[in-house]
């Protein structure tokens, strides 16, 4: 339990009219341990950016700068020899050779056909939690591959009003991708990932703002400006994504998970107060996960015992009973969330089993759908870094 940390992000009650079931709804903040764990030793990382249109682009321009120079160099050096001839000589040869007054031309300077990335901007995005940013260490490296658009083709949609007039929209669609891939290098030269976001044949479709003239699309359209923003949209999504799946395989990463506690609102016939007071402590418990995980276990432990307790007496026949067949089975969803949290996943099966047996999940108005899961997926990687 030392491994998980909990903050109450938001806490509401709310009542829902159907059966006068209430709900408190926590996001919980906690420390996921890492799917495939690396080597002991292994605790520090550096990002490495690379382009390849960036390379290309560098290479263009030191040879633009050399090319300059080169121009540059060689008028300085006509214009000594030219003048350093006499007026007779240089009109004389200007009459029979057509010579001229030497001109300045210099190369144009290269204009980037994709959008140049900063590798330090984009290595500040990859984050590998629990870990030390270091020279040393594992090697992540983010190769930004060449982007890829279709021609665009214009469009149009047409729409009419009340009095049956029609108007037209006009707009360009294309198609686009800006594949990335990355990789993750240990110290001793292995490879634990290697991997490319976008796929070969995975495009995504661009579509324009739309104007009431095709001369308005026109003078809005500057496809190098499209290509950047999309380009650059893609970059970010990625580094967004990278991060994401470097932390849940590889670190101690943070991760928030909604869950609902569930209880019944006390009226004068029916009495709740245990399972309201359970739902209030369970909040509390909650509160000093972070600072006092003793103590949060204990809160925790003590809503179980209450619950437990209240299933005692459900009877799944009687609807008006106060613990019925609906309220039975919203009560095992709190114990299995509970129980998660507690770390005791072979309760949660035993939990699973029960309220499946007796046939709770379809009566409960929330559902266990993707507890299952979380659960057994929270036990192996449990098990895996033990």
């Amino acid at each position: 339990m030392r491994y998980l940390t909990l903050t109450l992000a938001a806490l509401a009650f709310t009542t829902v009219n159907a059966q006068n079931v209430q709900r408190e709804s926590i996001q919980v903040e906690y420390i996921s341990r890492p799917r495939e764990p690396l080597a002991d030793g292994v605790t520090t990382y550096n990002v490495v950016v690379k382009q390849s249109y960036r390379d290309q682009f560098e290479e263009e321009l030191q040879q633009w700068e050399i090319d300059t120079q080169l121009a540059q160099e060689t008028y300085a050096a006509e214009m000594e020899a030219y003048n350093a001839k006499g007026t007779g000589a240089k009109i004389l040869e200007r009459a029979l050779l057509d010579e001229k007054k030497p001109q300045l031309i210099l190369p144009r300077k290269p204009v980037a056909m994709e959008r140049v990335f900063e590798p330090g901007l984009i290595s500040s995005k990859i984050v590998m939690e629990g870990m030390t940013r270091m020279d040393d260490g594992a090697v992540v490296t983010i190769e930004i591959l060449n982007y890829e658009s279709s021609d665009p083709e214009d469009a149009r949609r047409e729409s009419r009003d009340k009095e049956g007039n029609i108007s037209y929209k006009y707009y360009r669609t294309m198609k686009y991708r800006q594949p990335i891939r990355f990789t993750l290098e240990l110290p001793d030269g292995s490879i634990v990932i290697d991997e490319v976001l976008t796929s070969s044949e995975d495009f995504t479709n661009y579509t324009s703002d739309k104007y009431t003239s095709k001369s308005a699309l026109n003078k809005a359209w500057d496809q190098m400006a499209v290509n950047n923003r999309l380009s650059q949209m893609s970059v970010e999504a990625g580094c967004i994504a990278i991060k994401s799946i470097l932390n849940d395989r590889f670190c101690f990463s943070k991760k928030i998970r909604p869950m609902t506690i569930y209880h019944a609102k006390t009226k004068k016939k029916v009495d709740y107060t245990d399972l309201n007071s359970a739902a209030l402590d369970m909040k509390m418990a909650m509160e000093k996960y972070i600072d006092r995980p003793e103590e949060a276990a204990a809160g925790i432990l003590t809503c179980v015992a209450v619950w437990e307790q209240v299933l005692t007496e459900a009877d799944f026949e009687n609807k008006k009973a106060r613990i019925n067949r609906k309220m039975a089975g919203l009560l095992y969803l709190n114990l299995i969330n509970a129980n998660i949290w507690l770390e005791d996943y072979d309760r949660v099966d035993a939990l699973f089993d029960e309220m499946r047996r007796l046939d709770t999940k379809k009566s409960a108005e929330g559902t266990a759908d993707g507890l299952d899961t979380f659960s057994e997926d929270q036990r192996r990687r449990k098990e895996i870094n033990s």
